[in-house]
């Protein structure tokens, strides 16, 4: 009697080479996931592993990937940039100082160890400027308008650039100016644009000014500063911060220097086609009114925060966000109110209910459903770790203000 053949299941014969080349990807693919959770400060040091990972580190690919898992765990973790600016000198009746030191320092501050500030980079310029302005962060890198050049940063890899000096304004400008800059993403190009403001020219009657725009691009060879196509329609505000979210920078209209009634918007620069626009206001927002109010950017959205100065006492400082623009109309949604006599800004929000809020050298926790404040750290307070790890100093003596900001690391580089 035959025995029944026992039924073998199909082989499938996969050469050697084949073998090899798909367990090589499965490995660059692990690579791949655990380097982009790295900090910056390791995955720099892992490019001298082979030549193979230097190039996948320093691929645009790689950085913009590690940048969107960098701006998530932000979302989750928060993270402040700070920066104390020192005075070597007070002249009495200046307007602003033109006594400011010229070392940069910058410090990175997480919830988890809120008594330190851990050091990232610091520069000393030595005299290239006299007065500073507040600065202005993109994807992880950070701008510094002077009243002489602009400063470009990236504290976690520690790269710095000094943009091309070039004086732009028409007319005599006193020497604590610093004019107004933006930094934002061009998505079309996939480079950074420094967009700042100058004086081209004055009424003799009105003293109004008229401004133009000047554009420089990061990470082109042959980039030097250029005027837009046009000018901008109003003048903008001199010492209000421009913000920039998916590919256009949002300027505070002066209301104050114009011949005519204000128009109830901001003003936008498309990084695209470098055009100007504008973004209509919260209609509840008067700016003829109210306080100047101050443009931010939490969770990729455009904020701003205003209070009413229109009683007396402590009013609440609210917070809203556009949340749609599309060129001919613009939707605000009211997301914050803030019952506090502490004029401040937000920074990030750390839960559901728990607002991260800055004023005043001091960083608060406000609860959104009691409105309780509670203090968090005053800047001069925190420890500031030196560059030797495990030593400690104060923030210094002569501190006139904080640079803060929300923050996070990023591999974006400053050269091509």
């Amino acid at each position: 009697m035959k025995r029944k053949r026992k039924e073998q299941r199909p082989r499938i014969y996969t050469s050697k080479k084949m073998k090899s080349k798909t367990q090589t990807e499965l490995l660059e693919e692990m690579i791949l996931e655990i380097l982009i959770r790295l900090p910056v400060k390791s995955i720099l040091r892992f490019k001298s592993v082979s030549k193979a990972w230097c190039a996948m580190i320093s691929d645009p690919l790689f950085i913009r990937t590690h940048l969107l898992h960098s701006a998530s765990k932000s979302n989750q973790n928060p993270s402040l940039l700070i920066s104390p600016h020192a005075l070597d000198s007070v002249i009495k009746g200046e307007k602003w100082p033109t006594t400011f030191s010229t070392q940069i320092r910058f410090y990175q501050w997480q919830s988890a160890s809120p008594s330190v500030a851990k050091f990232l980079l610091a520069k000393d310029f030595q005299g290239e400027f006299s007065s500073v302005c507040q600065f202005v962060h993109c994807d992880g890198l950070v701008l510094l308008p002077t009243n002489t050049k602009v400063y470009l940063f990236n504290p976690a890899t520690r790269d710095t650039l000094t943009l091309p000096e070039n004086n732009p304004n028409k007319i005599p400008v006193p020497p604590d100016v610093c004019l107004p800059a933006g930094l934002g993403l061009d998505p079309s190009t996939g480079r950074y644009k420094v967009v700042r403001a100058f004086y081209r020219s004055i009424d003799p009657l009105t003293d109004v000014f008229h401004m133009g725009m000047q554009v420089y691009t990061i990470g082109d060879t042959a980039a030097s500063w250029r005027d837009t196509p046009t000018d901008p329609p109003y003048p903008v505000v001199e010492w209000t911060t421009p913000k920039s979210v998916k590919g256009q920078i949002f300027w505070v209209i002066d209301i104050y220097n114009m011949k005519l009634r204000p128009p109830h918007c901001l003003l936008r620069l498309n990084l695209e086609d470098e055009t100007f626009g504008t973004t209509c206001l919260p209609d509840s927002l008067d700016p003829a009114l109210d306080e100047a109010f101050m443009l931010d950017v939490m969770h990729g959205d455009i904020c701003l925060t205003a209070s009413s100065s229109a009683k007396p006492g402590p009013q609440p400082q609210l917070i809203w966000a556009l949340v749609h623009e599309d060129g001919m109309s613009s939707r605000w949604e009211q997301r914050y109110s803030i019952c506090t006599s502490q004029v401040g800004r937000p920074m990030a929000l750390l839960t559901t209910d728990i607002l991260m809020w800055y004023s005043r050298r001091h960083l608060y926790r406000h609860c959104l459903h009691t409105s309780e404040l509670t203090n968090l750290v005053k800047m001069d307070d925190l420890r500031y770790q030196r560059r030797r790890a495990g030593t400690f100093e104060s923030a210094g003596q002569n501190i006139f203000f904080f640079n803060v900001m929300s923050y996070m690391e990023s591999l974006v580089r400053l050269t091509a």
